[in-house]
């Protein structure tokens, strides 16, 4: 599945009434649970393997609020996805991948 087609069908699943905020929110959210399930991999809740089937899951959460925050936008998934490799292939050559900042 491409990039595209993953975002037409994640379409589908989108709630009609519900605005591009909540979207952005629940972005927002899924990637607090990304974070919450290294906590309790590292407090010792969650053994390596139930973590790795957690995550798995919760990204697929996190990509399809993504994909339709760019909708929202007008772009497509495989746009941004080439943008952000273009990007690094940059700081890569220019030896900038480490840093802080995002014009580096």
């Amino acid at each position: 599945m491409t990039f595209d087609d993953y975002q037409s069908k994640a379409f589908t699943f989108r709630v009609d009434t519900a605005p591009p905020e909540e979207r952005v929110l629940g972005l927002l959210e899924e990637a607090g649970e990304v974070a919450g399930i290294f906590k309790r991999l590292l407090r010792g809740d969650y053994s390596p393997d139930l973590a790795v089937t957690k995550l798995h899951k919760e990204l697929g959460d996190c990509l399809w609020y993504l994909s339709q925050i760019a909708l929202d936008n007008g772009w497509k998934l495989s746009e941004i996805a080439s943008a952000n490799i273009d990007k690094l292939d940059s700081r890569k050559i220019r030896n900038t991948i480490l840093g802080v900042g995002d014009d580096r």
